[in-house]
């Protein structure tokens, strides 16, 4: 490749790198809102007032917030949606936001809820423990255990999406992309 051209080539590529290192600060990934049913609980409600957990009917939930539990337990456990679109029911905090409350409230669990099922819930089970047979049960123990299992913990936070998620990915890549692109085109240029 002639000289004038390839400093040019590589004129190009540094230019398109300083495009691209710009690109993740000009458009920040967004935070989302997170409803986590993987905490579990052995508690029944008495308990769980007692550690400061919100206790929610599944009645009282509004649309939207039975439709994203539902969508959680459907979804393994996990589902994140957009910040704006979660359910008014929710008190969705960062993880700043709630170490600060709880230094005022030292008898509060900010960030979950306790969901508490209706009798006799066609809706998706949470993936409790109790869900596996124990070898041997008896009367008393039957009892505990349907009063827990009446109750699915749910942490419901606000922050930036996980780094393997699509957004965390392509500004990933775009970097990567940047860092290429100065690499070879700083090397393309300096070797006249």
């Amino acid at each position: 490749m002639p000289t004038d051209r390839r400093t040019r080539f590589g004129t190009v590529l540094v230019a398109i790198a300083i495009l691209f290192f710009t690109v993740p600060a000009l458009f920040p990934v967004q935070a989302v809102l997170t409803h986590d049913t993987t905490a579990i609980t052995f508690d029944g409600r008495e308990k769980l007032e007692e550690q400061g957990v919100t206790i929610v009917e599944y009645e009282n939930l509004s649309d939207r917030g039975q439709e994203l539990y539902i969508q959680t337990l459907e979804n393994g456990g996990m589902y994140r949606v957009p910040t704006g679109e979660g359910a008014p029911a929710f008190d969705y905090m960062t993880g700043s936001e709630r170490a600060e409350f709880r230094k005022g409230n030292p008898d509060t669990r900010p960030g979950y809820v306790a969901i508490e099922r209706p009798e006799n819930a066609t809706i998706p089970t949470a993936d409790e423990p109790f869900d596996r047979e124990p070898p041997a049960r008896d009367e008393e123990a039957d009892r505990h255990r349907e009063k827990v299992m009446r109750y699915d913990m749910m942490e419901i936070s606000k922050g930036p999406p996980p780094l393997g998620s699509t957004p965390q990915l392509l500004r990933l890549g775009v970097s990567l992309l940047a860092v290429f692109s100065f690499g070879i085109g700083g090397y393309l240029v300096s070797s006249r």
